[in-house]
């Protein structure tokens, strides 16, 4: 989370905290700390000031192991440790001891009520924000925010009363190390394939180191004790479903500055990125992925205005997108906008989303699912519950619905931001800090990412090859339904030849593939009848006139072949005794087509029967096979089924030791015993 471009973990000023350091304060605890321990007093100080209140915790903690009854020590080591998730609770009771000197501890009653809110004590936080409230006289601008912030709190409590016994019944896991560490990671991003996640860093491996804050801004130099970590950009691949790899800085991307991970498109190509430059509020670059490397983040011309712009999300045709501003003419502090992308690296059609989705507090870190349909974003306006909690809102003809709070355990009384989720919904990542974390801020799971409704939308991925290597094509995606629309366009990888689609259900499409100047290959794609993610693969082939010659000349039947070894095979014996048989490195597939050009098969059949496609590694063929069995019965009952759906040709080929076997030969050669 980024405002001006420092680091706040809570919506509350340092105006605010810096009061707390009144006269009977100071007094008290220079008159009962000895000289030598003033060193742990200052530093914390330091830290309130600077706004690292979890850096404050451990030296008020060893003070007040030595001193425990002196009441301002008590005091300030409840506030700062309210602000740590794992030391809330011992935050309160610091807070009641100071309850003796009450009337001489600045605002104590407004931070009791803050401490019980924290705690998720609705009823006792209530009755201290309005005791406050009442005996409270506005003179000071420090006053005037401290007594809008306890109304604002009164609202959050409000509404977490009324979603008090809501909950979503999501399941929410630390995501761990080596993504989580002792450091703050945040803003999590997938693409729809989840391959890899790219988040926001921001601990010791920051590049540059701690810095000085007031140097960078241009004002002074600080003491080692003000200087903090700046934000950088990392990158950590996908394992296996619980395991992440090392995570990595990106190096195109980070400076010595602020570079915090903004949004990822689905098809995981584009890269929103906020940098400040420590001379203006922060603005929105773009960074694209060729190859296996990230590009010199581009600034985004009309996006950037000259206040804070900081966060997006990409519709799932990457031409539009939902972004946070700060710019005049919103409903109130940050809005949440509209942009289309008008040319490379501009934008322009900007409009407001309104006051459906927009209030007079800040709306933040929008995310749209990948069938366009949904938005998450984070509000602390009255629908909050404390902080800034994540909110829905569903699209229809009539436009985004009014939003709602997605209740807890996702919501806290504390900041939830930064929402996503994978595309078939069945998982969503963000950041919190919870009591058990590594560190400040972590990165959490959650499933079901959507509790209450499927994403219904088919996920279209594959390759663009020339000659069988990988090159960058481009995919144009018509929506037949809709003439009227511009196609979507996307590119594949030039390193890996990799592309993704997601298309929404329900609609008739047209996919054109080209790469230079060959002859485009246009296939058609019906979405009917989808009710919820569906995963098809699509291979693209092209190929040079003398390739293209040499494989017509060595083209031959393959089902014909594959039909004459089956005649080889008594069925009824082998079921018998093997039919239930697992064999290390065996796998059995029903194969219902090979093409060496696969252009000619229909991708709408594909869809129909949950295909999935896979190349040969022992020829050049593309073949067309569903499931992934481990007995060879398992395979023969989708056999049946297929051919009963009128797939005749359908037959069980087997990939043994990585290369497609028929029945007939491994049987000859002694595999099954």
């Amino acid at each position: 989370m980024r405002i001006k471009g420092l680091i706040l973990l809570f919506w509350i000023s340092s105006l605010v905290m810096r009061g707390q350091f009144n006269s009977f304060v100071l007094n008290e605890i220079e008159v009962n700390i000895a000289e030598k321990h003033i060193a742990f007093y200052n530093k914390a100080k330091l830290s309130i000031e600077t706004r690292q209140y979890n850096e404050a915790v451990a030296p008020l903690d060893s003070l007040l192991k030595i001193y425990p009854n002196v009441s301002s020590l008590n005091f300030l080591g409840g506030i700062t440790k309210i602000f740590s998730e794992s030391k809330k609770k011992s935050g309160l009771v610091e807070l009641k001891r100071a309850s003796v000197r009450s009337n001489e501890l600045p605002d104590y009653t407004y931070w009791l009520a803050r401490a019980y809110e924290i705690n998720d004590s609705i009823n006792q936080a209530t009755t201290y924000y309005n005791k406050f409230l009442s005996e409270k006289k506005p003179v000071t601008e420090e006053e005037k925010e401290l007594i809008q912030n306890a109304q604002k709190s009164l609202d959050n409590l409000k509404t977490a009363g009324q979603l008090k016994n809501y909950s979503n019944f999501a399941n929410i896991k630390n995501v761990g190390y080596p993504l989580n560490t002792d450091a703050s990671e945040y803003v999590p991003l997938v693409p729809s394939d989840e391959s890899f996640m790219i988040f926001t860093y921001r601990g010791k491996f920051s590049k540059g180191g701690k810095q000085d804050v007031t140097a960078v801004m241009g004002i002074s130099s600080a003491k080692a004790e003000e200087k903090i970590y700046f934000e950088d950009v990392f990158i950590s691949q996908k394992v296996n479903d619980s395991v992440w790899s090392e995570p990595k800085p990106i190096k195109n991307i980070n400076s010595a500055l602020h570079d915090a991970a903004v949004t990822i498109s689905a098809d995981g190509t584009l890269l929103f990125i906020y940098k400040n430059t420590g001379k203006g509020n922060g603005d929105l670059y773009l960074s694209k992925l060729v190859g296996n490397t990230w590009s010199v983040p581009v600034i985004q011309i009309g996006l950037n205005s000259e206040k804070w712009d900081g966060s997006a999300a990409f519709f799932p045709d990457n031409n539009k997108i939902i972004f946070s501003s700060e710019r005049k003419g919103g409903f109130g502090g940050k809005d949440l906008y509209m942009a289309e992308k008008i040319a490379e690296n501009t934008w322009g059609n900007i409009v407001n989303l309104g006051g459906t989705i927009n209030s007079s507090a800040d709306e933040d870190a929008p995310f749209i699912t990948a069938d366009g349909k949904i938005l998450f974003f984070a509000s602390n306006g009255k629908l909050s519950t404390g902080g800034y909690d994540i909110l829905r809102s569903d699209l229809s003809e009539k436009g985004w619905s009014a939003p709602f709070n997605i209740g807890k355990p996702v919501n806290t009384p504390n900041d939830d931001k930064f929402y996503m989720v994978t595309a078939d919904s069945k998982k969503g990542y963000y950041s919190s800090m919870m009591a058990g974390g590594y560190g400040e801020q972590d990165i959490y799971c959650i499933t079901p990412g959507i509790p209450d409704r499927p994403v219904r939308v088919v996920q279209v991925s594959g390759n663009i090859t020339y000659n069988n290597k990988p090159v960058g094509g481009k995919l144009e995606v018509k929506n037949l339904s809709k003439p009227d629309a511009k196609p979507f366009v996307y590119f594949s990888n030039s390193g890996t030849g990799k592309f993704l689609a997601n298309l929404a259900a329900n609609e008739e499409y047209e996919l054109k593939f080209s790469y230079k100047n060959l002859e485009p290959q246009t296939k058609t794609l019906s979405t009917k009848g989808v009710d919820s993610t569906k995963y098809l693969t699509v291979i693209a082939d092209f190929y040079s006139e003398a390739v293209q010659k040499q494989m017509e000349k060595s083209r031959d039947s393959i089902n014909a072949v594959a039909l004459a070894a089956n005649k080889k095979v008594n069925f009824d014996d082998f079921r018998s005794k093997y039919g239930n048989l697992i064999l290390d490195s065996t796998t059995y597939f029903v194969q219902i087509a090979a093409y060496k050009f696969i252009e000619n098969y229909d991708y709408s059949t594909c869809l129909r029967i949950n295909m999935k496609i896979r190349r040969s590694s022992n020829d050049l063929v593309t073949r067309f096979t569903v499931g992934n069995y481990s007995t060879f019965n398992e395979a023969e009952e989708k056999l049946k089924v297929l051919k009963e759906q009128g797939i005749k040709d359908a037959f069980i080929i087997v990939f043994h030791r990585n290369k497609y076997r028929y029945l007939v030969d491994l049987i000859k050669a002694g595999v099954y015993k």
